[in-house]
């Protein structure tokens, strides 16, 4: 095992023990709510007693995971944590009801019961998660679970910063030390007890070592360019980065702040790897992808005939893009220009009224059909049906000239939609791409089942009014 492993591992060992804990506990409520008021009126073995709770559990558990209810932080809102867990049980027992009462779903239990579990079941987690979180941060005062954290900028703004996290203990983070930004001018006329442990370019080695959790960034200019290069510096590295606002950003609502003690702090997600988006994500799209590509079947058909009765070359056009981890594959689309349209020009952006789009294109484009064949992309694990498009490896290179942090998109699966699709039109030109940057950044560190719901909720939206732009 690597060095680098090891560390990794030790900084979320942690965390992965204190989800578990949480994990564990919330199986006494569970089994008291289900043994005691869910299944009593049932005569079956205790063999399927326990089948029965273990597929239920397994249900909750994958449900609650997607939705961070395991969140290892102490410093997480019991509110919200509460908010979501009723809203969420709540739900999933009315739609039990409904489906119940349409003969939809056979579920052997009355309704009366079913309600009565879901309160018990529900009031037995809330009681649990409180304890564990009072207790969590009882923990933190003793200075046990606390986490080690730097920050980045030597200057009065990170000087304050760390100031305000100190006075503020039940944040849990020891300052243990600053990190040197390439733009901190005349550090020697700040004085600070806490030591600075490197340079910016060291911030990586300087996790490492100390183990360090959470890293803040307290730069004096806030440019977007400029913390990308911090944010890139870490390097996939385990934390959780957090950027300190400009006060006018903060008092004008430009930046959604975490409030956590009286310290607003912008909570940025550099791990990309979370269960929703390595497991479940996939597991939901092959659950939407492989019916609809059934469905879509006898479609597929029509489509190729008006194609080839519309301008003459194949069916299907295909491209190069780049996918996650910068792999490449090819994607087909129906064909909505005429064969070899680029034959001349070289790959260009399309424009409004382009005369390269066919008549048929044109349909196809209103009512997002020509996209319909990388559902076999889906299929195969290259896409997912939810997320920034891929884009042509000759723009990628122009544009990663122009925006440095570019790769940061290709951290994740590319999809067939998403938030930037269904927020602006076709790319035109280098200006489009800038605009839907914000759109796939915003996707991209709001990743969750709810966002990907709403997104594909927009799109089937846009695909039967014709609003395809």
């Amino acid at each position: 095992m690597s060095y680098e492993t090891l560390q990794h591992l030790r900084i979320r060992l942690p965390k992965w023990l204190t989800s578990w804990s949480i994990f564990l506990l919330d199986l006494i409520p569970s089994f008291i709510a289900y043994k005691y008021f869910l299944i009593p009126d049932l005569i079956i073995s205790v063999n399927k007693i326990i089948f029965y709770f273990i597929c239920i559990q397994i249900f909750w558990s994958i449900l609650f995971l997607s939705l961070n209810l395991y969140n290892s932080s102490a410093t997480s809102s019991r509110f919200i944590e509460i908010q979501r867990l009723v809203l969420t049980t709540f739900t999933i027992v009315v739609l039990m009801i409904f489906f119940d009462a349409i003969n939809y779903l056979n579920w052997p239990i009355n309704p009366q019961t079913t309600v009565r579990y879901w309160f018990v079941f529900t009031f037995g987690f809330i009681t649990s998660r409180v304890i564990f979180r009072t207790f969590q941060k009882y923990l933190l005062r003793k200075g046990f679970g606390r986490s080690n954290a730097v920050i980045v900028g030597f200057n009065s703004r990170g000087i304050e910063t760390a100031k305000q996290i100190i006075d503020h203990n039940n944040l849990g983070y020891d300052i243990i030390g600053f990190v040197q930004a390439v733009d901190d001018k005349n550090i020697n006329q700040y004085d600070s007890s806490i030591p600075i442990l490197g340079e910016e370019k060291q911030l990586k080695d300087i996790i490492l070592n100390n183990q360090v959790s959470e890293v803040v960034l307290a730069l004096e200019q806030l440019q977007h360019n400029r913390m990308m290069e911090v944010i890139t510096h870490a390097n996939g590295s385990p934390v959780s980065i957090k950027i300190v606002p400009d006060m006018y950003e903060v008092i004008s609502g430009l930046a959604r702040t975490e409030q956590i003690y009286g310290v607003p702090l912008i909570q940025v997600n550099p791990n990309l790897n979370t269960f929703y988006n390595k497991y479940l994500k996939r597991v939901l799209d092959l659950i939407i992808a492989i019916p609809c590509l059934m469905i879509f079947l006898p479609f597929w058909c029509i489509i190729s005939i008006f194609i080839k009765l519309d301008s003459s070359g194949p069916v299907l056009y295909k491209q190069n893009r780049m996918g996650e981890n910068n792999t490449r594959f090819t994607v087909r689309k129906f064909r909505s220009m005429h064969y070899d349209a680029e034959k001349d020009s070289g790959p260009v952006w399309a424009s409004d009224e382009d005369p390269r789009i066919t008549r048929t294109g044109d349909w196809l484009r209103r009512f997002r059909l020509d996209e319909i064949p990388q559902l076999v992309n889906v299929i195969k694990g290259e896409m997912s049906l939810v997320g920034p498009r891929p884009e042509r490896p000759f723009f990628i290179d122009k544009l990663m000239q122009e925006f440095p942090f570019y790769y940061r998109r290709h951290k994740v699966r590319p999809g067939i939609t998403g938030w930037s699709q269904i927020k602006q039109p076709y790319d035109k030109d280098i200006d489009d791409v800038r605009k839907k940057l914000k759109y796939d950044f915003y996707y991209i560190e709001n990743l969750s089942f709810s966002l990907d719901v709403k997104i594909l909720a927009s799109t089937f939206w846009v695909m039967l009014s014709g609003k395809g732009r």
